[in-house]
C-alpha cells in the first residue's frame, strides 16, 4: 500500500515498546514515508488539514487524513488505510 501525503505526519503509537514502534515506522516508510516527516505525537490540536493522523491499534496502523480544521479545534478525519506490522 503506497501513502500519498502532503503535511506532516503524526504517528501516535500508543504503546512504550521500542520495538513495536520501530517496526511500525520501518512499515510506513516501506508505504512511501519519508522518515523524518514521521513524528511521534500525540497532541492531534497540532494537525492541519492534508496531516496524517497514524495510530497503532493491534496489530494494524489505522491511517487517517485531517480533511477538515474547526474553528473550535475540533479535528474531521477520515480513515484511509491499515498497515498490519
Amino acid at each position: 500500500m503506497h501513502i500519498a501525503y502532503s503535511g506532516k505526519v503524526f504517528f501516535a503509537p500508543n504503546t512504550s515498546d521500542e520495538q513495536i514502534i520501530d517496526r511500525a515506522k520501518k512499515r510506513l516508510v516501506e508505504s512511501g514515508i519519508n522518515e523524518e516527516h514521521i513524528q511521534v505525537n500525540y497532541n492531534v490540536q497540532e494537525l492541519e488539514v492534508n496531516d496524517l493522523y497514524v495510530s497503532y491499534e493491534p496489530p494494524h496502523l489505522v491511517i487517517r487524513n485531517v480533511y477538515e480544521k474547526k474553528s473550535s479545534g475540533m479535528i474531521k478525519m477520515r480513515n484511509t488505510g491499515m498497515i498490519e506490522i
